[in-house]
């Protein structure tokens, strides 16, 4: 059997997308796409460490409810997929140690990548729906819908009867990038950089929380009544939540504003040249 990875494809596709937007943000605002752009290249080791790291802690999890209790790390391995909290995680810790020692632009560079990552995930996500396979020298459409099954004529149409959380969630995705899209370039005061990547801290993991309940992924594990990702995302709002209180308190300062960063003016592909100017009669 040959599998063809949809959902690679996908996500390989998210990924040039997010770059690509991530470039023409630079441009437009006036970022060091030289150091940007490398450093999210570099982050995404971060990301693949963290989702299988994740997609580990989470089929143990499931291994546990299950009541087995012979685990060890080879079958942790093999046995579990990736975990897109663990990806998201795993790039924004590297791109913090990054940025903080090599951007001059922090702010802006962190507003950059919040609006980036929704569009990779959205596209990503369209690929974790459709799946496809080789069967016997046949391609086999099976879409990969962790949905809960319901009858009702919107569900009739989808794999199994299964509510389409990907789908949904893809929808989300896009809605997000558009509205922190427009938030980046429509406020360019220096005070408000920065701002972006706790907005979408707050909106994704409260998106993510609400949808787990439809999603019935059981082999992803979980803990009580709430699954691995709702979790996580209750960990992510109450670290943004701990981080705002601290900030309100005084017992953390505001980031600086970025500084003026000359090596922009130097790699700006689109700047005009100054024209000569007429010598003095």
């Amino acid at each position: 059997m040959e599998h063809i990875l949809t959902y690679g494809t996908f996500a390989a596709l998210g990924i040039v997308a997010a770059f690509v937007c991530a470039l023409l943000l630079c441009f437009r605002l006036r970022q060091n796409w030289v150091r940007q752009i490398p450093m999210m290249i570099l982050s995404l080791l971060g990301l693949v460490v963290g989702a299988k790291l994740f997609g580990m802690i989470s089929y143990e999890a499931y291994l546990k409810q299950m009541g087995i209790t012979d685990i060890t790390f080879r079958r942790l391995f093999d046995g579990s997929g990736i975990v897109f909290y663990g990806g998201l995680l795993g790039y924004f810790g590297m791109l913090a140690l990054l940025f903080w020692k090599l951007l001059p632009k922090k702010r802006l560079g962190w507003d950059i990548i919040a609006v980036s990552t929704p569009l990779f995930h959205a596209i990503a996500r369209i690929g974790c729906y459709f799946g496809h396979e080789m069967v016997d020298g046949e391609l086999v459409w099976q879409p990969c819908c962790y949905g809960i099954r319901m009858d009702n004529a919107f569900c009739a149409h989808f794999w199994d009867s299964r509510l389409p959380t990907q789908l949904i969630e893809s929808t989300f995705n896009f809605v997000l990038f558009g509205i922190l899209l427009w938030l980046i370039l429509s406020n360019q005061k220096e005070e408000r950089r920065g701002n972006l990547i706790g907005l979408y801290l707050i909106a994704y993991p409260l998106f993510r929380f609400v949808i787990e309940f439809f999603r019935g992924d059981e082999v992803r594990g979980g803990y009580g009544i709430f699954s691995f990702s709702q979790v996580v995302s209750l960990v992510i709002l109450f670290g943004v939540a701990l981080f705002l209180l601290l900030r309100y308190k005084g017992f953390l300062k505001p980031a600086p504003p970025d500084p003026y960063d000359p090596e922009v003016d130097k790699y700006d592909l689109f700047a005009k040249p100054e024209p000569d100017g007429e010598a003095d009669e």
